[in-house]
């Protein structure tokens, strides 16, 4: 049998969401999505990801708010990766996701396949 990765998406653009639903498809991924950051970090210690996907503006709080919360209140984060996909392609952001320890960095409008490459690689699936 094989394994089934927990997947969060923090985005609140549903067309967004629906182009990262069909990017991931066929991964062995239990996809859930919170449409806002509290939404997030409600779900959060109940759902357990291995892997967070989050939009940096967000209708409530910033992503970055989300990760500053996330990892001053939960220790296992460390241990997750993070893929900034965002809109925003200013260099400040990238500055920010660097010392945040992002993993990757995906401007949007993102790449199907690129998308997916960088899940598979950080979930171990190729």
């Amino acid at each position: 049998m094989s394994q089934t990765y927990r997947v969060l998406s923090v985005e609140d653009d549903s067309d967004q969401f629906m182009l990262l639903k069909f990017a991931l498809k066929d991964l062995p991924l239990d996809l859930k999505r919170a449409s806002s950051g509290k939404e997030a970090l409600a779900m959060f210690p109940e759902f357990r990801p291995e892997l967070l996907l989050l939009d940096v503006t967000l209708p409530d709080i910033r992503g970055w708010e989300v990760l500053d919360w996330l990892k001053a209140n939960d220790q296992t984060l460390k241990n997750i990766p993070v893929i900034i996909l965002t809109g925003h392609t200013e260099a400040s952001h990238r500055v920010i996701a660097k010392l945040q320890e992002v993993t990757h960095y995906i401007n949007k409008p993102f790449q199907p396949d690129e998308l997916r490459s960088k899940v598979k690689g950080l979930l171990k699936l190729e």
